[in-house]
């Protein structure tokens, strides 16, 4: 009966203590509409070609001087592949989107 108590008790903390919490090693993904993602790996045409595109943040990105706020951590702006790389890999972006969306 000992036995059973203890390794119930012992069982109960080892299920109580499990970490809840992300890995270090996960990564920050932000959200990105199919249409950009098509669009990214496309080749260029021009060295200056940009898409229009929204930004949904979780935090202000003042320091993007190429984003125009619209919201509250809203942007826009119509972004080169170099920026939008820039943005992808930023931690406070959630998603990006564009307003040029093909109909089926």
């Amino acid at each position: 009966m000992k036995r059973i108590l203890a390794l119930s008790t012992l069982i109960i903390l080892i299920v109580g203590c499990v970490s809840t919490n992300k890995s270090l090693w996960d990564k920050h993904k932000a959200s990105v509409d199919p249409f950009v993602s098509k669009w990214l790996e496309a080749p260029t045409k021009t060295e200056g070609e940009a898409l229009p595109v929204l930004v949904v943040s979780s935090a202000p990105l003042a320091d993007f001087t190429f984003l125009k706020k619209v919201g509250h951590n809203r942007y826009t702006g119509h972004l080169t592949k170099s920026q939008i790389q820039l943005l992808i890999n930023d931690e406070r972006v959630v998603r990006i989107s564009s307003g040029r969306q093909k109909l089926h």
